[in-house]
């Protein structure tokens, strides 16, 4: 069975894998592709003989609806860790700094595997190499993605946390395996005020589109 499910913000991707392990009464159960606890959207699930279809699910190319915020910073990329601000000084001079780096992240792009990740370094996951604080920050590795397009669908100064920040309101194609959160970073880091994820949607992956994914809810019904 090949399910396309809508997973919750707080969820992670194997809390929904165990919730339908649990619902259908079967023990062969996986996903096509992690989401993030704090990202929420299509999460491909594959029970029984189409677990053997995965790889092909993994390939396919996804699409993000992605909220990015200028001035300020986070260990984790993104609000599951402590932010910290850095004051703008010409939000308008800062829109256009933006507008001209994007075309920079479209196309074959390298960037920064994020600390707080699952990517293993000599066998150890960086996510718990960091909480350790046993994780080389000024080394750490990159990768090779596709970004496809990213569209702005806004560029407005908002609050956050106390503090106003630029935020990007975008939505990204691209390959399967790109961390939008380093997309964040690397915008910030580029731009020199610092960028961090604030909201993050997977509105599709290959065919599978968010308004045709499944509830928690209407699965349990």
């Amino acid at each position: 069975m090949i399910i396309n499910i809508y997973k919750p913000k707080d969820w992670t991707s194997f809390d929904v894998v165990a919730k339908v392990r649990n619902l259908l009464h079967t023990k062969k159960v996986g996903h096509a592709g992690t989401l993030d606890p704090l990202a929420e959207g299509v999460l491909i699930i594959l029970t029984d003989q189409d677990t053997k279809k995965q790889q092909d699910f993994m390939q396919l190319e996804k699409e993000y609806r992605a909220e990015i915020g200028f001035g300020a910073t986070s260990p984790t990329y993104d609000l599951e860790g402590s932010l910290s601000f850095n004051p703008l000084s010409s939000v308008t001079e800062l829109k256009q700094q933006v507008e001209n780096a994007l075309p920079f992240f479209v196309g074959e792009i390298e960037q920064t595997v994020p600390p707080y990740s699952a990517k293993k370094i000599d066998g150890k996951r960086m996510y718990k190499l960091s909480r350790k604080g046993k994780l080389n920050l000024d080394k750490l590795p990159t990768k090779k993605v596709t970004v496809k397009n990213i569209q702005v669908n806004s560029l407005d100064e908002k609050p956050v946390s106390g503090h106003n920040l630029l935020v990007l309101d975008c939505t990204i194609t691209c390959s399967s395996g790109t961390y939008i959160r380093s997309i964040a970073y690397d915008l910030g880091e580029k731009l020199g005020v610092g960028g961090v994820l604030l909201h993050l949607v997977r509105t599709r992956i290959g065919d599978f589109k968010i308004e045709d994914a499944r509830t928690i809810e209407s699965l349990v019904e």
